[in-house]
C-alpha cells in the first residue's frame, strides 16, 4: 500500500508540480492545504490516512508551516517533511520541538526530495514497535 501525503504549500503550480512529482513515484497524495486551517481540515477527515505532511514554512492567510507541523503532530501524529526556501537555523530549531522528518531546501530536485521522503518514512516504519 503506498504512503499517503498531505501537501501544505500555498504556491499552486508547486503544489501541482508536488503532486505528479510524488503519484509518478508511486506515492498517494490526499491534497494540498494552502495554509493551516485546511492542514487541519484534512486531518480531521483523514488524519489515520496520512504518513506525512509536505511542510512549506511560509503558508497563506498568515499562516506558519512550523505551527501548522506542530498541530499535525499533537493532534494526529502526522510527521512533517519541510520543503521550503525559508530553513534558516532558528526556523530550523523552532520544528525540531515536533520532530520533523527532515528539511529540504528550494530549489530542490524531484531526486533530492523523493531521497528525503524515502529515507525518512522507512526510517518511521522501522522505529514502529
Amino acid at each position: 500500500m503506498p504512503c499517503t501525503i498531505l501537501i501544505v504549500e500555498d504556491e499552486m503550480l508547486l503544489a501541482m508540480d508536488l503532486e505528479d512529482v510524488l503519484v509518478e513515484a508511486g506515492y498517494s497524495v490526499i491534497g494540498n492545504a494552502v495554509d493551516m486551517h485546511q492542514a487541519i481540515a484534512f486531518a480531521e477527515r483523514h488524519g489515520s490516512l496520512i504518513d506525512a505532511a509536505i511542510m512549506d514554512v511560509n503558508l497563506a492567510r498568515g499562516t506558519n508551516g512550523v505551527e501548522t507541523a506542530g498541530r499535525l503532530r499533537e493532534g494526529w501524529n502526522i510527521p512533517s517533511l519541510f520543503v521550503s526556501g525559508n530553513l534558516d537555523e532558528k526556523t530550523r530549531t523552532r520544528a525540531m520541538q515536533w520532530a520533523p522528518i527532515g528539511f529540504v531546501g528550494k530549489p530542490y530536485s524531484e531526486r533530492e526530495l523523493l531521497s528525503a521522503l524515502k529515507m525518512a518514512l522507512s526510517r518511521a516504519v522501522d522505529e514502529d514497535p
